[in-house]
């Protein structure tokens, strides 16, 4: 399992994009950001990917988990044709808590959305609200 902290909206539009229109209509949000992002026209406040959270968690059969945060706004998660396990959730986790960002909250799918709100709660030492 590998964590990858993306840095660059091209590069990671490029990882993504195809992964992302599976569920085109899911994954409208991060879409658009990524769309935007690698278009490079708008780079005002939470527009700017040089602000962005973007990383992937994959292993030799591909990218298993997308996630992107546009801070001040929610992190967005897919897991890739909505599934996932554990160990992907806690790949994902361990290589966020060793950025420098935080997590307000986190959009996704529900089951997806409470597995992550519990660990990164747990690792945080947070209530879930």
């Amino acid at each position: 399992m590998k964590f990858k902290l993306s840095k660059d909206v091209k590069l990671f539009y490029a990882d993504t994009i195809d992964i992302l229109m599976r569920h085109e209509a899911q994954n409208l949000i991060p879409l658009g950001n990524v769309i935007i992002g690698n278009e490079g026209n708008d780079k005002t406040g939470w527009r700017d990917p040089l602000n962005w959270f973007m990383a992937t968690v994959s292993n030799d059969a591909g990218i298993l988990m997308t996630a992107i945060m546009t801070p001040p706004h929610n992190l967005t998660l897919y897991a890739t044709d909505n599934r996932y396990d554990g160990e992907v959730l806690a790949c994902l986790i361990d290589g966020l808590s060793k950025t420098d960002f935080t997590v307000g909250g986190v959009m996704t799918e529900n089951n997806l959305a409470e597995d992550f709100a519990r660990a990164y709660a747990a690792l945080k030492a947070r209530a879930i609200r």
